[in-house]
């Protein structure tokens, strides 16, 4: 079987950029609620330090450059900032509302979330992390889509020199999908993950990023099962406030009943600009396909 979607995200604000991901959309098949991670492993870190945007720490090109080499600025290193609260609200189209492989429907839905986050830092290189967020999507046509979702995480970051400055990331997450307050399911799960950071230049920056999520506890057979998902993201700095990004994502989901397995990939493309350190305006493009032998 092969499924192929389309979306388009037009926003009203934003807190936090997602690139070459698809947000949640149909629980009638709800065996399709984790193909639309939210957010890639990088920017649930949220560490200054090596976020993708920390781009600007070379000088200037000038003319002498040839002779005197690369140069760096000399900066003040900002103070880490444990706790974080985003709220975001986004407009979305789909070309295939409901995943379905035959007769696709056209819908728009909005999404609003809200999330706060503490990361305290343990030791030099060890983080804590505590999570807590709540969204809400809505159809425009196909109201029996709607649904909630609440979303608690606890976990630890380890930065490796040793490892070229990559991220390891282990974390518990529980997951509570609800349609107009009913429950729909829970989901416990275990995640692994380890992410590179590679600064180009001023101007380009890449994205690597391997995460394993394996479900411990599942209240609903259909979505039992475990993920295993790679990704790479590139991020050009047009201007300090304004960055184009392109990723690709690939994802395989292996049902733990009736031997079923999928392979969902994601492309995408973004333009995201924050005219303040608080506010970004995104909009972008994923085009996804799923090969499943279900």
């Amino acid at each position: 079987m092969v499924l192929l979607r389309s979306l388009l995200f037009v926003p009203l604000f934003f807190a936090s950029v997602s690139i070459g991901a698809v947000p949640p959309s149909s629980l009638a098949d709800t065996s399709q609620r984790t193909q639309s991670a939210t957010s890639t492993l990088g920017e649930d870190l949220n560490l200054s330090h090596r976020r993708l945007d920390e781009e600007n720490a070379f000088a200037p090109a000038s003319e002498g450059d040839d002779d005197l080499g690369q140069q760096l600025i000399l900066k003040e290193t900002p103070k880490q900032q444990a706790f974080r609260f985003n709220a975001d609200a986004g407009l979305f189209w789909t070309d295939n509302a409901r995943h379905a492989k035959t007769d696709a429907e056209q819908d728009t839905f909005w999404n609003w979330r809200v999330e706060a986050e503490w990361q305290p830092r343990i030791t030099n290189k060890l983080y804590g992390e505590v999570g807590l967020s709540q969204d809400w999507f809505r159809y425009d046509k196909m109201e029996d889509l709607d649904f909630e979702a609440l979303t608690a995480t606890a976990g630890f970051y380890y930065v490796m020199p040793e490892l070229a400055d990559s991220v390891l990331l282990l974390q518990y997450e529980y997951q509570r999908f609800t349609h107009e307050g009913d429950s729909l399911f829970n989901s416990h799960s275990i995640r692994f993950g380890v992410q590179k950071v590679v600064l180009l230049d001023r101007r380009n920056s890449l994205n690597l990023s391997l995460l394993a999520d394996w479900d411990i506890d599942t209240d609903e057979a259909l979505v039992d099962r475990n993920e295993y998902s790679a990704d790479v993201s590139w991020r050009y700095k047009l201007m300090p406030n304004l960055v184009f990004g392109l990723g690709y994502r690939y994802t395989c989901l292996d049902y733990n009943e009736g031997g079923r397995t999928d392979s969902l990939h994601a492309l995408a493309f973004s333009v995201s600009y924050s005219p303040k350190p608080w506010f970004e305006i995104y909009a972008g493009y994923t085009y996804t396909f799923n090969r499943s032998n279900f």
